[in-house]
């Protein structure tokens, strides 16, 4: 198991560090770090000095918002590389026997979750979208957010393209990601049209202060994203 995690690690790298594309959206996060750590505060800044509207207020929905993307950008990474081999080697993983697929699948799963939780974390600890919250919750949103990745990275793999064709379907992931913000400004009745998407119940369960709310928010968006993960496993494993 540990020797196909390197191995497939040590792969993955690779093919990234020769696709500029790949490696644009690999370190993306990096930009995201310095957005919010250098680019907010003196923006935010003008903008009290100009309009004196306090937008330090809204930086907390700006931050979860931009560390949200993070996932979604490492699932996009995985698939992308997925749809490269195939075109590398077509008809290779016809050959494969059903228990080999099936482990390959889940070996890429992991490495795309562990891989979106390493950049995460590091996100969150140097930028705080959440300043009032704990380490604990700190670890249960990393995590939640985590296993996004291998749910974005299913769906653009379930889907019968090549990877230029990848990228406009994988456009249509920005839809649940742009609930984010909606759903944190939104009141009721309107935030009831947010509440498909994970990244909605993530988000809540990020800011809101309660424990135990905290806790459900978070078991609702792990019940979407597991059902989705299977769903679509499932479609992979029909195909290879």
């Amino acid at each position: 198991m540990w020797s196909g995690f390197i191995s497939l690690f040590i792969g993955d790298i690779n093919i990234i560090l020769h696709d500029k594309k790949l490696l644009a959206r690999f370190l993306a996060p990096v930009v995201i770090i310095l957005l919010l750590k250098y680019v907010f505060p003196p923006f935010s800044g003008l903008i009290i000095s100009k309009a004196g509207d306090h937008l330090n207020r809204y930086y907390s929905v700006i931050a979860i918002t931009l560390v949200s993307i993070i996932p979604m950008l490492i699932g996009k990474v995985s698939a992308f590389i997925l749809l490269h081999e195939k075109e590398m080697h077509p008809g290779q993983n016809e050959t494969t026997l059903p228990d080999s697929r099936y482990k390959s699948l889940f070996v890429m799963m992991v490495v795309t979750a562990f891989i979106s939780f390493v950049f995460v974390i590091i996100t969150i600890i140097l930028t705080k979208p959440v300043p009032t919250e704990g380490w604990l919750r700190t670890l249960f949103a990393a995590f939640l957010l985590s296993i996004q990745a291998p749910f974005v990275f299913l769906f653009i793999s379930s889907l019968p393209v090549n990877r230029r064709m990848g990228f406009v379907f994988s456009g249509f992931y920005w839809i649940l990601l742009i609930v984010v913000p909606l759903g944190l400004l939104l009141h009721h009745p309107w935030n009831y049209f947010t509440f498909f998407s994970p990244f909605y119940w993530i988000s809540w369960a990020w800011v809101i202060p309660v424990p135990t709310d905290s806790f459900i928010y978070g078991a609702i968006a792990i019940v979407l994203t597991s059902v989705a993960i299977i769903i679509l496993s499932g479609r992979i494993l029909r195909k290879i």
